[in-house]
């Protein structure tokens, strides 16, 4: 693979706060006149005893990101240097772009860290850390532990380093050529699960794991035509192919991966929903609903007949699927026989959910909607909001 000149950083934030997560169990003697560090310290953050989930949205256009804190309901505003025009979050930050070449990243304050046995969640001071403008327009942005990806429309893709990012800077690693129009990596398991093809003018055609500076690790290369989805589940890597499904796990030092047909094809162009620390993700387009389970690495698929599907989010029960159509109608689905089991008129435009609640943003009604997707789809909250929510993430979950 090719690696780029650096681009451009903008606007970086200073220094500020480090955060810096200590290794969890040491066990490593310590000098008696030197207090050990507690387990899950975080300095410059608070550890809290439950999640300290979120809703960061914005008004389409606006140069400012807003934090609807869900516990309390007390909103706080973050300024932007860019007009608002598309949201995308890895839990922790939110990366706000303009809709071309534009990146503004915003530490959000509020994280969980995940070590499969318990869980730590943390707040700190909500912060942007800085701006990243590109060679061409955005097309992709994947963040998860050690690295941060930014695809762009040339077919190229940029590495940051996440864990500086924590700390407040903003530190690019490479750009990575992935010889297609496909500008997808997706970080897991400290590598990249890069897209790449033969013909820089057509869909990238396998993925090839690779190091931060782009060079191939060996560990895998799998055929996976015109790349599109993706997902980081606790049961492995899902990557959502033309035809088929493709899941990637780290065994050991080795990652392995396992082609799941598709019920039917093509797979849905559309993005994940999933919730937090689980298994199962889904996807839907007009016709219906593609649900992975990463775990038991199994596709499923659940027609939407009459509907016209927007979006798609699994909860995680191996029973139901959620999904919000273009009437603003969100739909609970039984996995096995396609059944609508419970349906709530909205007006929603977005549809994100937790371990507990889906979100529902309504941009008309300047209001978030808090659904108990266990009861029915019972209102649980109605959450008014400072303006309009065109564009919803929810983080620290």
């Amino acid at each position: 693979m090719i690696i780029g000149n650096t681009r451009r950083l903008l606007g970086v934030a200073a220094l500020g706060l480090t955060l810096a997560v200590s290794a969890c169990g040491s066990t490593k003697q310590q000098p008696q006149d030197v207090e050990e560090t507690p387990h899950g310290y975080v300095e410059g953050a608070e550890e809290l005893a439950e999640p300290q989930s979120a809703i960061a949205y914005a008004a389409r256009g606006a140069q400012r990101l807003r934090l609807l804190d869900l516990g309390t309901g007390s909103e706080k505003e973050v300024g932007l240097s860019v007009d608002a025009e598309r949201l995308t979050e890895d839990g922790r930050f939110v990366y706000v772009d303009d809709g071309d070449r534009t990146v503004e990243i915003v530490d959000a304050g509020v994280w969980t860290v995940d070590h499969t046995d318990h869980v730590h969640y943390y707040r700190a001071p909500s912060r942007s850390v800085g701006t990243l403008t590109l060679d061409a327009p955005v097309r992709t942005i994947a963040g998860f532990e050690a690295h941060t990806t930014v695809g762009t429309l040339d077919g190229t893709v940029t590495v940051l380093d996440r864990r500086k990012l924590e700390a407040g800077t903003l530190t690019e690693l490479a750009t990575i050529d992935s010889n297609s129009s496909t500008p997808l990596a997706v970080p897991y398991a400290e590598q990249l699960l890069v897209a790449v093809g033969d013909d820089p003018q057509r869909p990238a055609d396998r993925i090839v794991a690779m190091d931060a500076k782009g060079q191939p690790t060996g560990t895998l290369d799998v055929p996976c035509a015109h790349p599109r989805g993706w997902a980081v589940l606790r049961g492995g890597a899902a990557i959502a192919c033309a035809d088929s499904l493709v899941r990637i796990k780290q065994e050991g030092d080795k990652l392995t991966a396992t082609m799941l047909a598709s019920p039917r094809t093509p797979v849905s162009p559309d993005g994940f929903g999933y919730r937090p620390r689980s298994n199962e993700a889904a996807m839907a387009d007009r016709t219906g609903i593609w649900s992975v389970n990463a775990a038991k690495a199994t596709l499923r698929y659940v027609p939407a007949t009459g509907r016209e599907l927007v979006a798609a989010a699994s909860p995680a029960d191996g029973s139901t699927v959620l999904a919000l159509d273009a009437s603003g109608t969100l739909i609970s689905y039984h996995l096995g026989t396609g059944k609508v089991l419970a349906e709530k008129p909205l007006r929603a435009a977005g549809l994100t959910l937790d371990a507990d609640r889906a979100y529902l943003s309504d941009p008309e009604g300047q209001a978030i909607h808090e659904i108990d997707y266990r009861d029915g789809l019972r209102t649980a909250r109605t959450l008014r909001v400072a303006e309009r929510p065109d564009l919803t993430v929810e983080v620290g979950r």
